[in-house]
Formats: C-alpha cells, sequence, structure tokens
C-alpha cells in the first residue's frame, strides 16, 4: 500500500507471524545488523515467541519477492551478531555459540546461504588460552554489531569473568580476520562490560570505545593505540558510519549532553575530526529528542545516508514537542512514530513513512522490545525494513494492543525499482 501520509512511499507486509510461523514475532534483528546481503536478493529476520509446534531462528526471505526461503543452522552469541559479505551475497559470517561436550565453541564460521556449506574462519579458543583468559564463556562482539571493512576487522571480547557494571562481562580484543592478529587496547581496563567494549571503525582503520563513566568516545588505532578522545555519549542507540570523504562517525540520539553540542534525535560525531553537530535536535528547531530512537547506516553504498525511526508517542506531540500519554486537543506526529532518511554530510532530512507500532511506546508486556523500530536500510538505500505492531496509530484515535503480533514491513523509497 502506499503511505496515505508520504504519498510515493509504498509498505509492503513481509511476514505473518502467526499464519507463517504459528509465532508471534518477525523482526530485522537489530538496525546495526546489515539484514541485506550484498546484492539485496537475500535478507534476514529473526522469528521468536513460536507457540507449540511453531518455528523460530533466523529466517532467510527472497530479497525481490519477499517469500520465505529457509531458517538458517547459526547460533551466534545474540540474535544480532550475523555478518553478510560486501562482495559474496551467499556469503553469512557469525561465531559459533555452543557448548560440546563441557566445551565452548568459539569459532568464527562462514556460510553459504544458498548450499548449506559451513567453513572455519578462526578459532579463537587458542587466542584465549594464550591470554590466560577463562575459556568458560563464549567469544561475542560488544555495541553495535557490525564488523569494519569487508569482515576484516572486529571487536570481540570473552566471556566467562564475572559481570561488569552490572552487564555481562567480557575480556575485550581487536581481531584482524585477515591475518589472525590480536589486538589489546592500551589505556582502558581490560575487562569490560557487554555496552563498553570496543566495536570497529567501519572503514577499518581502528577501534572506538564508549566512555560511559565520562561520556565520551575514545579512539584507537589499528595498534591499539589511543589518538583521540570526543565528546559524545555513546550510551544510547547509535550506528557506527563513513560519510562521503571516507571519514568514520557515529551517529545517534544525545539525551543529556554534558558538552554544549546540544541534544537531538539524530547527532553525528566525527570520529577522525572530534566534531560534533545535530542533523535533528534542538538547534535545528526540531525540539527535545523523542523516545526511543534507532539509526542505522546500513545502506554502505550509499556513504552518509543513514535512517531513523522514532517510537515517540501515538499521541503526537504538544507544541513544545514533548511526548503525551493520552490524546491532545491538536495533536502532532512530527518526528513521532515516523521513519526518516537523512544526509549526514548535507544534514538535509526528509520524513518517510509512518510506521505505526505501538508496542514499545506502550511498555506493552508482551511485545516491549520486539515492537521497536529497527530500521534497517538495504545496501541501495532504497528499501527499509522495519517491525511493526500495526497498532492503528492514528493521532486522532490510537489503538494499542499490548499481545499484538510483531511483523515486518518493507518501506519501498521513490529510488527503489521493482
Amino acid at each position: 500500500m502506499e503511505d496515505p501520509d508520504f504519498p510515493g512511499t509504498f509498505i509492503v507486509r513481509v511476514t505473518d507471524a502467526r499464519a507463517d510461523f504459528n509465532a508471534n514475532v518477525a523482526i530485522p534483528a537489530y538496525p546495526t545488523t546489515q539484514a541485506w546481503n550484498s546484492d539485496e536478493t537475500r535478507f534476514v529476520l529473526y522469528v521468536t515467541q513460536a507457540s507449540t509446534g511453531g518455528q523460530q531462528g533466523w529466517a532467510m526471505f527472497d530479497g525481490k519477492t519477499y517469500a520465505f526461503i529457509k531458517f538458517l543452522p547459526i547460533n551466534p552469541p545474540d540474535i544480532e551478531q550475523f555478518y553478510w559479505s560486501h562482495t559474496d551475497p551467499t556469503k553469512l559470517v557469525y561465531i559459533d555459540n555452543r557448548e560440546n561436550g563441557g566445551t565452548i565453541i568459539m569459532k568464527m564460521m562462514a556460510l553459504n546461504v544458498e548450499t548449506g556449506v559451513q567453513t572455519v574462519v578462526h578459532d579463537f579458543m587458542p587466542d584465549v588460552q594464550a591470554q590466560g583468559w577463562p575459556t568458560t564463556g563464549p567469544v561475542r562482539a560488544g555495541y553495535p554489531f557490525y564488523s569494519g571493512g569487508n569482515l576484516e576487522l572486529w571487536g570481540l571480547g570473552a566471556g566467562g569473568i564475572p559481570n561488569v557494571n552490572g552487564q555481562l562481562g567480557l575480556n575485550v580484543f581487536g581481531f584482524n580476520a585477515n591475518t589472525g592478529a590480536i589486538t589489546r587496547y592500551s589505556g582502558i581496563n581490560v575487562a569490560q562490560a557487554r555496552g563498553t567494549t570496543p566495536f570497529p571503525l567501519k572503514s577499518g582503520k581502528g577501534w572506538a570505545w564508549p566512555d560511559w563513566a565520562n561520556h565520551t568516545t575514545v579512539v584507537f588505532d589499528l595498534s591499539g593505540r589511543i589518538v583521540r578522545t570526543v565528546n559524545f555519549d555513546a550510551i544510547e542507540h547509535l550506528d557506527s558510519a563513513i560519510n562521503a570523504q571516507g571519514e568514520d562517525l557515529l551517529v545517534g540520539t544525545q539525551y543529556d549532553d554534558k558538552f554544549g553540542n546540544g541534544n537531538g534525535n539524530l547527532m553525528v560525531a566525527n570520529l577522525d575530526t572530534g566534531v560534533v553537530y545535530t542533523v535533528v535536535g534542538e538547534k535545528t528547531g526540531d525540539g527535545y529528542p523523542r523516545t526511543s530512537t534507532l539509526i542505522s547506516a546500513g545502506a554502505w553504498k550509499l556513504p552518509g545516508w543513514v535512517a531513523m525511526g522514532v517510537t515517540g508517542s501515538p499521541y503526537g506531540s504538544t507544541i513544545d514537542n514533548g511526548s503525551n500519554t493520552a490524546p491532545v486537543a491538536d495533536p502532532q506526529t512530527y518526528i513521532d512514530q515516523e521513519v526518516w532518511i537523512a544526509n549526514v554530510d548535507t544534514r538535509k532530512t526528509f520524513r518517510v513513512a509512518h510506521h505505526r507500532s505501538t508496542g514499545h511506546y506502550s511498555n506493552a508486556p508482551v511485545n516491549n522490545y520486539w515492537a521497536q523500530t529497527n530500521v534497517t536500510p538495504s545496501p541501495s538505500g532504497t528499501r527499509i525494513l522495519v517491525q511493526s505492531d500495526w497498532g492503528n496509530a492514528n493521532p486522532k484515535n490510537p489503538s494499542i494492543d499490548p499481545n499484538a503480533q510483531v511483523d515486518t514491513y518493507v518501506i519501498e523509497l521513490p529510488a527503489y525499482k521493482r
């Protein structure tokens, strides 16, 4: 159907979780995970909350017809941690997360999604043993979930240690899949929380570490040495990105800026220069950021372009852009409940669709997490996957069903040619 509020944008329902899988949820795993393969002929969704006799797991779909193909035989450390090659549309990489006879498996695997053939890229067990770390926990990526370059540079951690700051604890390290080299980061503790595990720059030129205690982001070179600290708090939902000049960025939300950079739904931190600026926020006249914003720079063939999905309030916003818990006399849905695309270089923004998902806003007991807006653009940037419980979020008559099933939709932008 064509979105009635955004002519030229078509929204296609991809799944019916109950009819297709006897499940309640079928979603793109996370905005920082590239759901689409390199030529957009395949994409992967995560299916969960299956009833007795139902199916769940990582489901692969045809990227042109949107038909379900099959479930993939993968078992990553978290639902988001699978990675498509940028050059081989059949190649999907993940780190196996199993226990076999009391031994933790920690092998990076490459799966040919068409033939089902799996090969070992790297076994981390000897590396973890050489560092003297426990081998009782899996090796996994931190956040955001992406690799640098073309499946080359990784920011990982080995588990089996006590929690850090209330989160899963990891002994962190960098990894180069081309050389097998392990890098230790200088200047930070080796034991980090899952959320403060250094992650690779998308350019493959180093890593970045979210220093939550000081509300900054620390950048490392390929030797693991600190090269700069950027005044950007990487504690909220964000993604790593590359601009048209090839510089590394972080794109995300700032709610409580400590450095005078401002607050906004879409802020940009240039990790090469240290400059932080607003694309959508207080300094651009868009008000204080709405709740639950997710950003994706998954359109890697279009450097500088990102997608943004905002939960906000299904009742719209008041004149001061505050979220509401009940209908208002003159409701607005600007930013609230919307999907945007933006160019972080030109700072131009485009409102493209309403996602109509209400379960996350309402803290629904069943579908709160699953109903958030995991906007995931295709590599060409012409289509965007997003899940929704389709809560009929008309600002004149919002309808919230806390038990609604959550399905995936494809937003087809005007540039997409079927």
